[in-house]
């Protein structure tokens, strides 16, 4: 592609193959049969569901979040998935075309006839894991495969207004019909070996479907001062791939958590979300001391000034209300 114009490169762009087709499409390695079947990939109307096989060790099963729900690109990859791939873990991908937060007929129809087909039985173990919409999939989906593993972030337990009245985000997904199967997730997890629930304990909302969910193999992964963005934060860290193999491995624990997550201390999100929590509560002097020793926690000499900036933004549009 040298020679090509800017504008020919251009053109080609959305057109290219998603990398999970060409791994399909390699050939088998081992005693594996020419005829085996080697990944799937099926379409519905609301949803996709991609199947990569790489062994039968650990089953990867992801859904999408909100923000990939209008990516129409050819090479859409499912969630996650180049990271599975690194780690030779089997995944299967489903993959959103609308922001019904799953709820759909068809898609569970469709999950429980693999159920009954034995497809999660093939794998030693599985693991159940999103974001958001994707976390409220991933929880509520995990019965499938009892024993499984769940690795939930930032996720809505059930966006029913019968059961969680005080949830007013999300508004597309609170008008589904959340009646019938896979309607609330705090029913479903019973089943899972561990569920891990990673959030933001400050983010109200956040917090109350997290304590929806109960049960003796419930692990709270605490986000603090990150929002809803526990992912975003996470990957900026530099943690997140280390905390989902430890879920993957299970060797994460609270305290294990705890301790990778100290390296928000480097990140001026963290003070930043640290200092948005003080002044919205009023906590003037914790306000002065987060300014204050911002820089030799962080090892940033900007950020002080920084968050002072911030501090004056949020003062200035108080005044102005």
């Amino acid at each position: 592609m040298g020679n090509m114009a800017k504008d020919d490169i251009k053109a080609l762009e959305g057109k290219m193959a998603p990398s999970w087709l060409a791994e399909m499409r390699r050939p088998a390695k081992g005693k594996a049969k020419r005829s085996s079947l080697r990944g799937f990939y099926v379409n519905y109307e609301k949803f996709a569901a991609v199947h990569v096989p790489r062994g039968n060790d650990v089953l990867m099963v992801t859904f999408d979040n909100l923000s990939a729900v209008n990516d129409d690109s050819l090479e859409r990859e499912a969630w996650g998935d180049k990271f599975f791939a690194d780690n030779n873990w089997s995944s299967l991908g489903i993959l959103s075309f609308d922001a019904n937060w799953y709820r759909d007929d068809v898609l569970f129809d469709y999950l429980e006839g693999l159920q009954r087909q034995g497809f999660f039985k093939r794998f030693k173990k599985v693991v159940f894991t999103g974001t958001s919409m994707g976390g409220y999939a991933a929880l509520a989906f995990c019965n499938l495969a009892p024993g499984a593993t769940v690795l939930a972030y930032s996720p809505q337990s059930t966006l029913n207004e019968k059961l969680v009245p005080w949830e007013k985000r999300f508004n597309r997904g609170r008008k589904q019909d959340w009646s019938g199967r896979y309607g609330d997730a705090a029913d479903l997890t019973a089943s899972a070996d561990k569920v891990y629930l990673c959030y933001d304990p400050y983010m109200a909302p956040d917090k109350a479907h997290a304590d929806r969910i109960t049960g003796d193999n419930i692990i709270h992964l605490h986000s603090n001062y990150v929002g809803h963005k526990t992912v975003v934060f996470m990957r900026r860290a530099g943690i997140l791939k280390a905390v989902t193999a430890m879920c993957v491995s299970g060797e994460m624990t609270a305290n294990v958590y705890n301790d990778l997550y100290r390296a928000r201390r480097k990140l001026p999100w963290y003070y930043m979300g640290l200092m948005d929590m003080a002044m919205e509560r009023n906590h003037w002097g914790l306000a002065d001391r987060i300014v204050n020793g911002a820089f030799k926690a962080s090892g940033n000499k900007h950020l002080p000034n920084a968050l002072k900036r911030r501090r004056e933004a949020y003062l200035d549009k108080r005044k102005n209300k």
